[in-house]
């Protein structure tokens, strides 16, 4: 008698996922009992030595009361936002040390409070299971964004509120500190209600800190610089393709190609290094890209691939032969993109066909 298996031991199915459509249909004409079919699913997951993939469920449908309470949220709390700024600005000039502190302290652990409360309101379950959950995730994720924000500014404020002539080196501290303040709320908004909003901020943080301290370090080696972004790009870009640390990896991953490119191109003064920073990066984006085919990558290879072929060529033939080599790399890759995608159609479809296959 075949027992229950769990098809996934991490937890994330059980017996109550849907089955594959075949596997379905069998389940529907009775050939095989819904505990039968997972027990088959699971030997053949074991024998190709791959895990078995489930379809996901269905995520439940948000109610029209519900989408229109979160956007009253929204506004409300913009409007909030927007006049205790008007307030505050007016009075800022008047106020003391301690005052404006208080003000920006105060401020950032409301926000940080009312995230956690938000997230204490799942009692420790997944938001999946929480009514309204996805609606409250993204509430709580939004607070704790700007309460990172505001652990920015309070750190700002008081680092700088009293030293009206500050030094570079006084400056760049505290934006040192006011990053790091800021990526450990972020950190904590991903751990418990992760938003592309807060995504967006662990990027922006982790690059804000590390320039910072770059500054307060060698802050005239811009050769330097430009390697280091580029580092922390192609970081978090690899971040976002090949780990589940994130929710929304095409938006990471376009982040972190974006910086690296922006650190390629723009930063450099010696154009051996940007050029040297380029060819890097292309190899980078057209390895991963053979490893994992998503659109970022070629994009971002063909651009870099561009504007080194303009910069180059043209300082030696002219602008005019840099762009018809730039148009013709363009061709080239884009072609090569097309050919890698159809031949992993091919090969899809023949393991498919060879699994179908009756064995005799």
């Amino acid at each position: 008698m075949l027992t229950e298996v769990n098809t996934n031991p991490q937890g994330a199915s059980g017996p109550s996922d849907p089955l594959p459509p075949p596997f379905d249909q069998l389940v529907t004409d009775q050939t095989l009992t819904a505990e039968q079919a997972r027990a088959v699913l699971s030997a053949l997951a074991v024998g190709s030595g791959r895990e078995p993939r489930l379809p996901e469920p269905e995520a439940p449908r948000v109610g029209i009361a519900a989408r229109l309470a979160e956007i009253g949220a929204y506004l409300g709390a913009a409007l909030v936002v927007a006049a205790g700024i008007v307030v505050v600005a007016q009075q800022w000039a008047d106020m003391s040390y301690g005052t404006r502190v208080a003000v920006m302290g105060g401020t950032t652990l409301a926000l940080v409070l009312a995230a956690g409360v938000l997230v204490l309101m799942a009692h420790g379950r997944p938001w999946a299971d929480v009514p309204n959950g996805d609606t409250l995730r993204r509430l709580s994720g939004t607070l704790f964004s700007f309460g990172a924000l505001g652990a920015f500014g309070t750190v700002m404020v008081a680092m700088l509120s009293e030293n009206a002539r500050a030094s570079d080196d006084e400056v760049a501290l505290a934006f040192a500190f006011g990053s790091l303040a800021a990526l450990l709320v972020l950190v904590v908004a991903r751990l418990r209600a992760d938003t592309p909003l807060g995504e967006f901020g662990l990027v922006a943080a982790s690059v804000s800190a590390t320039m910072a301290l770059v500054q307060l370090t060698i802050p005239d080696e811009t050769m330097a610089i430009q390697w280091i972004l580029l580092g922390i790009g192609l970081t978090w870009a690899l971040v976002g393709t090949f780990t589940l640390l994130m929710r929304n990896e095409i938006l990471v991953t376009c982040l972190g190609l974006l910086l690296a490119l922006f650190a390629s191109a723009t930063i450099a003064e010696e154009a051996w290094s940007q050029r040297l920073a380029l060819a890097t990066l292309i190899i980078v984006s057209l390895a991963v890209y053979l490893a994992r085919p998503l659109w970022p990558f070629i994009a971002t290879a063909t651009v870099a691939a561009v504007v080194l072929t303009v910069t180059w060529v043209g300082e030696a033939v002219g602008a005019a032969m840099a762009l018809l080599v730039a148009g013709l790399v363009f061709l080239v890759l884009a072609g090569g993109a097309l050919m890698l995608h159809r031949r992993r159609t091919v090969v899809r479809s023949d393991e498919h066909a060879s699994v179908e296959e009756p064995t005799g």
